[in-house]
């Protein structure tokens, strides 16, 4: 049986317990040091020497009053660092319950954006099914009514035809209202794919201004929150380019960087703005919350006249 004991290495030593040591010995040599010099200059008899001619004026007494008022301040500092330590275990409490409020405020936003998410999609699949039909049928009569009354009823035919136009218009919005609250190309086509009809669209409505889009890397199987937080992010981007940067140019790109992570990147040229100027849109906020919610970053760059950069970093699920 081995009976030796493994020696202690001074790198294995806590730093705050080697500082403690070392002022213990300061400490220890001081006081060593005191009584050596006491003793061999003889400091008591020189102290009585020098304060007896005062002793009426009871200045003799005052080596016991230094001392005890060494004493004072050495309890005055110790009751100070009781007091310090007691802050310092309530700050690490508080931050530690703050951590946890944090990881908990997280799970809620996830869980409430999969509710809104799914909200969205039953309400415009309801849309698409019931408001739809509806209007497909009054479409259909109208169109009945028009062919019926052409030529011997005019005013009628008339009606009949703003009828199919008002129809095909209100389809038009509701189609559009059902692709805003969940688009279908993301269920069908994938992220890449839906991304990129996205940017389609918003040239086709955006046509002075030139949209680049590019994509990098697997973007297959990223999850269902993934996908939707980026794909709502180039699209609340892309309506910001269009509302308020008066840009010539904007380039989409979308990446995922390695095994663990995907990235947007939205940049464009136009009149930029200041970081830190006071805003009073949510759409921003929102994309932020939605970032972070998925243990996400965040980033916007931008400078007047230098055009405006909104980088998001997004963790895959299982890495978060």
């Amino acid at each position: 049986m081995d009976t030796h004991l493994p020696l202690l290495l001074a790198s294995d030593v806590p730093p705050h317990r080697r500082q403690v040591s070392r002022d213990l010995l300061i400490v220890t040599a001081v006081t060593v040091g005191m009584f050596l010099f006491s003793v061999v200059f003889e400091l008591r008899e020189w102290l009585t020497d020098v304060t007896h001619p005062l002793e009426p004026y009871q200045i003799d007494e005052l080596p016991l009053t230094f001392a005890a008022l060494a004493l004072s301040l050495a309890w005055f500092a110790w009751r100070r660092w009781q007091q310090s330590e007691r802050e310092l275990k309530l700050r690490v409490a508080a931050q530690r319950a703050l951590t946890e409020a944090l990881a908990e405020n997280r799970l809620l936003s996830q869980k409430y954006l999969l509710v809104q998410e799914e909200e969205r999609r039953n309400l415009a699949r309801e849309m698409h099914d019931e408001l739809g039909q509806c209007l497909n049928a009054i479409k259909l009569d109208a169109v009945s009514i028009c062919e019926v009354s052409r030529g011997g009823l005019p005013e009628i035919e008339s009606n009949a035809r703003s009828i199919v136009e008002l129809s095909n218009h209100v389809y038009d919005v509701v189609r559009s209202m059902m692709h805003r609250l969940r688009p279908a190309a993301l269920d069908v086509l994938g992220l890449r794919d839906a991304v990129g009809e996205l940017v389609n669209q918003w040239r086709r409505r955006n046509s002075s201004v030139t949209c680049g889009f590019e994509s990098e890397g697997d973007l297959s199987e990223l999850g269902e929150l993934t996908n939707i937080t980026v794909y709502r992010l180039v699209q609340e981007c892309l309506t910001n380019v269009a509302k308020h940067s008066a840009a010539s140019h904007v380039d989409v790109v979308l990446a995922r960087t390695d095994a663990l992570e995907v990235r947007v990147t939205v940049h464009d040229n136009g009149r930029g703005m200041h970081l830190h100027a006071k805003r009073s849109g949510l759409g921003l906020v929102g994309l932020r919350e939605r970032v972070e919610a998925l243990h996400g970053r965040l980033e916007l760059t931008a400078a007047p006249g230098a055009g405006t950069q909104v980088t998001a970093t997004l963790p895959l699920p299982g890495n978060g």
